[in-house]
């Protein structure tokens, strides 16, 4: 019986620890969920910023910046961080955007993702099927006679 309590105490204070979960079975695993933080950016968002745009026009096509600073007003920063639930995946990537004159001056990117790409990123690993609207039935053609019938 104190060989049985022993076991129980262990299992439970080793529960907290991380290197638990490599060798236990996944139904045994807390649920972590995917941690998504800051602005989805594509590599064909970037690719259509032009040098002399207005702020209301990259950030039109950026969304907001995820950090603006008052001390670096010509300069913002698009953030973009995820961490998986399960395993050790981790992406970050930034792009930056320089203004001069309230207009786009330059860029500093890291490898932006591409439009699919960036799907799977939003919808997670497997994301699931795009639900397709059921078949419509043809609609009767209706003819409409372009002249009067005469008496």
């Amino acid at each position: 019986m104190h060989r049985l309590l022993l076991l129980l105490l262990a299992a439970a204070s080793l529960g907290g620890c991380e290197a638990l979960r490599t060798w236990t079975p996944g139904f045994v695993q807390p649920y972590r969920p995917d941690v998504q933080q800051g602005n989805v950016v594509t590599q064909e968002m970037v690719e259509q910023l032009q040098q002399g745009m207005t702020r209301d026009q990259v950030r039109f096509l950026l969304g907001t910046p995820l950090l603006t600073s008052v001390f670096h007003r010509d300069r913002w920063d698009y953030v973009y961080y995820l961490q998986r639930g399960k395993g050790n995946e981790r992406q970050l990537r930034r792009l930056t955007v320089y203004f001069e004159n309230d207009r786009l001056q330059r860029v500093e990117s890291d490898p932006m993702p591409p439009e699919k790409l960036a799907d799977n990123l939003i919808l997670g690993r497997r994301p699931k099927a795009v639900p397709q609207p059921p078949p419509q039935e043809p609609q009767p053609q209706i003819t409409i006679p372009t002249t009067l019938p005469t008496r």
